[in-house]
């Protein structure tokens, strides 16, 4: 069995109009979202072999939080350009192409990507939008990256900072 965590990126800062949107930050609501969120996930006992972001920097930003607070050392995150601006396909692709030794594997990224993989991976379950620093844990009933497919997952669970 394979898992694929999905997470968005926490929060950021829109404050610095000149700024590249790929240099945005996380702003204050992202900095206390994503520890939180963390701990919530090694609360149910999951924990990512390999994190894989976009080089956004509030995706490494969030990546780097949620290795800190689940005990993943910095070398597990692997920063993959293509995320940053992918299609739905794109991501299946690049996680297609994961390590075979490795079951479990953290994605974090941008919307709409996000929500368009989680709708097109599950279709037992509907999103309209993925919130920011939400954590969408999808099971695959498959023991290769390259047997993912759009419509096996099976949603184990959904979470986000304004979940109660």
């Amino acid at each position: 069995m394979k898992t694929l965590i999905l997470v968005r990126h926490a929060k950021s800062s829109w404050n610095d109009q000149t700024q590249r949107d790929i240099d945005r930050p996380l702003n204050e609501r992202g900095r206390h979202d994503a520890p939180m969120m963390a701990d919530r996930m090694l609360a149910r006992g999951t924990q990512p072999q390999r994190i894989i972001c976009s080089p956004a920097l509030r995706t490494v930003s969030t990546a780097e939080i949620f290795a800190t607070h689940l005990s993943i050392p910095n070398e597990l995150i692997h920063m993959e350009r293509q995320i940053y601006l992918a299609s739905s396909g794109h991501l299946l692709h690049l996680l297609q192409h994961q390590d075979e030794n490795i079951d479990v594997i953290m994605l974090v990224g941008h919307n709409p990507a996000l929500t368009d993989l989680f709708n097109d991976l599950c279709e037992s379950a509907r999103l309209d939008n993925m919130p920011t620093c939400c954590v969408a844990e999808l099971t695959f009933e498959v023991d290769s990256w390259a047997r993912l497919e759009f419509g096996k997952a099976q949603l184990k669970q959904i979470d986000y900072p304004k979940k109660v």
